[in-house]
């Protein structure tokens, strides 16, 4: 009977043996390294990355913010006080200045003078170009011709607050060698300025004779600029 309980032992463990070596011989990993993540983007990622930004005329989800970004503006080509990093700063506005008018003497049957813009605000602005000036009467009626342009060139004047510029005028001095006739002389109660390109006027109590016939030129006037 011992000879037998071998023989039935025998052919169990040979069994239990192979299946261990046909376990053994089953694909490995070669390097024996632990696996990695993938960090491949998802075809949605993709395509969020790629797609267009939108356009000025799409609505913003609620409660998002949206920035528009600054305008660029060329560089100041002269002024007092200098201008801002960004560039030129707004145009002066008739209500952010103070206009006043000095007397300069006199010469060759003229009169001149100094126009003096002041930035009464609170932020930097420019003046660039000529003003507009004339002489008036009651209700802003223009007296004779406006002020004539005498060429010269015209820089960007950045004023900060209470910086000032100046302008040079000219007028005809007394009848300036016209006769009567000629010159149609008459008191003028009022200067009045449009500052550069400003539609606003302000206006100076001048109570000078002047000739303001149709056919006399005045008034000349000069381009905005920094040298008292």
């Amino acid at each position: 009977m011992g000879t037998r309980t071998i023989g039935r032992t025998v052919p169990a463990l040979l069994l239990v043996t192979a299946g261990l070596a046909l376990a053994a011989c089953g694909p490995s990993d070669s390097s024996g390294a632990a696996p990695v993540a993938s960090t491949s983007s998802s075809p949605t990622a993709a395509a969020t990355a790629t797609s267009e930004p939108p356009s000025a005329t799409d609505t913003p989800a609620p409660g998002a913010t949206t920035t528009t970004p600054p305008t660029e503006h060329p560089a100041t080509t002269g002024g007092t006080g200098g201008g801002s990093a960004g560039g030129i700063q707004p145009a002066c506005a008739t209500a952010k200045l103070k206009t006043t008018v000095e007397s300069e003497g006199g010469a060759a049957g003229s009169a001149l003078y100094t126009l003096v813009f002041q930035n009464t605000g609170s932020a930097p602005c420019t003046l660039r170009g000529y003003p507009g000036v004339s002489f008036v009467k009651a209700h802003n009626a223009q007296l004779g011709k406006a002020a004539a342009r005498t060429p010269a060139a015209t820089p960007v004047v950045t004023l900060i607050p209470n910086a000032h510029a100046y302008v040079d005028l000219r007028t005809v001095n007394g009848q300036g060698g016209y006769d009567a006739s000629q010159c149609g002389l008459a008191t003028v109660p009022t200067l009045r300025i449009y500052p550069p390109n400003q539609t606003e006027s302000t206006n100076i109590a001048w109570n000078k004779q002047e000739c303001v016939a149709s056919g006399i030129q005045n008034l000349q006037v000069g381009p905005v600029h920094t040298n008292r």
